[in-house]
């Protein structure tokens, strides 16, 4: 079993111990100051959904480099890739819908205690599975970025244009 299959296992597994802990033992809507958390990870949510946009947007500009076409061709890599990419996407957009529908239901103050428990810890669960497969994310992405072939070429090039026909 390879890296990230063992790491998504642990995370769902994390975020799942960690939603009934939350349930359990610590409603964490009780604690004075709670909104400005929940506008604090709205925030960090829109902005890592932000480079996790913008990570996406670079990978297919260089989507024809030697690297990038080994990992797009091996099917393994490839469906590892998606399957992360698509997960992060996934729970971040939950993050962000889960934060929102939290702070309206905080802010009607005649809900019963079961909805609000629910939410915290379902709430709990969404935000660490969505930092974990963030940090995977990153980690995957970088490893891409940074990854060297011994075949790759070490010329110095002078930074001309190639193309005589360019100044015309």
């Amino acid at each position: 079993m390879n890296f990230s299959k063992i790491f998504m296992i642990f995370a769902i597994l994390a975020s799942i111990g960690i939603s009934i802990i939350v349930y359990c033992f610590f409603p964490s809507y009780t604690v004075t100051g709670f909104e400005k958390a929940l506008d604090g990870v709205l925030l960090f949510s829109s902005i890592t959904l932000g480079f996790y946009g913008a990570c996406l947007s670079v990978l297919a500009s260089i989507f024809n480099t030697k690297i990038v076409k080994e990992i797009m061709h091996d099917q393994k890599y490839r469906r590892e890739f998606v399957v992360i990419s698509g997960c992060n996407l996934v729970t971040g957009f939950l993050t962000v819908i889960t934060t929102i529908v939290y702070q309206v239901m905080l802010a009607n103050k005649g809900l019963p205690e079961t909805p609000l428990r629910l939410t915290n810890s379902l709430w709990s669960g969404f935000v660490f599975l969505y930092i974990f497969l963030t940090v995977l994310f990153v980690t995957i992405t970088f490893m891409i970025f940074l990854s060297n072939s011994d075949d790759q070429s070490t010329a110095v090039h002078d930074g001309r244009v190639g193309n005589p026909d360019f100044f015309k």
